[in-house]
């Protein structure tokens, strides 16, 4: 029995596994993200506080990553995790999807986005529609950045 829990932990983080990251403090939104992106076929890991989730991004590559604006009981323009996400490198950042969750925030839009340096923001009202969001932002993403991909892969830089 235990053996098949391993195997099946072990099978979620084989090579090639998409992996996400929530930084979210509140249990029941923690649930229906960590819910979604399941669906969407992607192994979860969730951050209890900033200290794990600095140490987490350090040590391990993640396709996903979702802040809340108020992660580690911050304020939104106080947010230590996300101004670390914000002056991380460019390299970095083009190979990982940040999402960020807020009270303050128009769902998808792309100014707003831009200047907090996430691909995507997310009304805390629509939470429960985060997958279908969260869906159509990766896709648009992986569009976008497809070409850039392709030629870094080639040259061995990825």
């Amino acid at each position: 029995m235990a053996e098949e829990k391993i195997d099946d932990i072990l099978k979620e983080y084989d090579e090639g596994a998409k992996t996400a990251l929530i930084c979210e403090d509140n249990q029941d939104a923690q649930k229906t993200i960590s819910a979604g992106l399941r669906e969407l076929k992607y192994a979860v890991d969730i951050a209890p506080n900033a200290d794990e989730a600095f140490d987490k991004l350090k040590f391990n590559h993640y396709d996903v990553v979702v802040i809340s604006e108020s992660f580690a009981g911050s304020t939104p323009d106080n947010n230590e995790f996300l101004s670390h996400v914000q002056k991380m490198p460019m390299s970095a950042r083009r190979t990982t999807f940040f999402a960020l969750f807020g009270k303050n925030f128009t769902t998808m839009d792309n100014m707003q986005a831009f200047e907090k340096s996430v691909h995507v923001v997310v009304n805390q009202s629509d939470l429960a529609n985060s997958r279908a969001i969260l869906k159509k932002a990766i896709a648009a993403n992986d569009q976008f950045y497809k070409v850039y991909r392709e030629s870094m892969a080639k040259i061995g830089k990825m």
